[in-house]
């Protein structure tokens, strides 16, 4: 009773959230995070469709979908870097080819193992890819969240929101899939709700700081983070033109 309360509680909430990012047009601000919640509500109410209807296909489906949130919320990640380096358009450049190259080495990765392995199975492969994911997920936003506390980057309410909101559940999301594999706690039901639970609080998070949308402010100098960046670009330019004369010198004798 008390799961299906946290379902029911938590579609309704996601729906409203929806529905209220139309009505005050914040989605057009947020699209991948509003993507992502839009993803979330389907792939429930199609895993609730499912079970309903074709109880014997339920098992095969929320495999098959159970790491596709944890992929679609990089974009989310993608998105708050994108709006936390606004003014930085090298560094934001850099995080999200990083972003992505991460995504893409991660999900090969754990291809590869389910390939190598004597047998494969869809509910093992996604339980790694989904740890895997939720694990660098994690790191990336204490990344983010580091950089926004180190330079002093101005955020506004709704990113302020979205950020702690997202690394909240992603950190119970990690906690929860690191001890559930354990088998001490693995036959403990208590484990199966620390997720929902962890996502309805972020939905509630959400739900108070995406109100209205409420724009960044602008910082008063210019971005540290920008000077760094172009520092260190410049010096690394240095670098590979010296090897490169140095290579082009040595081919010559």
């Amino acid at each position: 009773m008390f799961t299906q309360i946290l379902w029911w509680l938590g579609n309704a909430t996601e729906a409203f959230i929806l529905a209220r990012s139309v009505k005050g047009k914040i989605y057009r601000k947020y699209p991948a995070f509003y993507f992502y919640l839009s993803t979330v509500l389907f792939v429930e109410l199609l895993r609730f469709a499912t079970y309903t209807l074709q109880p014997s296909l339920h098992r095969v489906l929320y495999w098959y979908t159970e790491y596709v949130a944890a992929t679609v919320g990089y974009l989310v990640i993608l998105e708050i870097y994108r709006h936390a380096l606004k003014s930085s358009p090298g560094a934001a450049r850099i995080a999200r080819t990083f972003l992505l190259f991460v995504l893409a080495a991660v999900i090969l990765k754990v291809m590869m193992n389910a390939l190598s392995g004597p047998a494969w199975s869809p509910a093992a492969t996604s339980a790694e890819l989904e740890r895997n994911l939720r694990t660098v997920q994690l790191l990336l936003l204490f990344g983010i969240v580091g950089l926004l506390a180190y330079y002093r980057i101005p955020t506004s309410r709704n990113l302020k929101g979205i950020t702690f909101g997202y690394s909240f559940y992603v950190f119970a999301c990690v906690m929860s899939l690191a001890f559930g594999s354990l088998p001490d706690y693995a036959l403990r039901p208590a484990w199966r709700l620390v997720q929902p639970i962890a996502f309805l609080a972020a939905l509630f998070i959400w739900g108070g700081t995406l109100w209205s949308y409420q724009p960044s402010p602008e910082p008063e100098t210019k971005s540290e983070i920008e000077r760094d960046y172009k520092f260190l670009s410049e010096q690394t330019n240095r670098i590979l033109s010296r090897a490169r004369s140095y290579l082009k010198l040595g081919g010559e004798l």
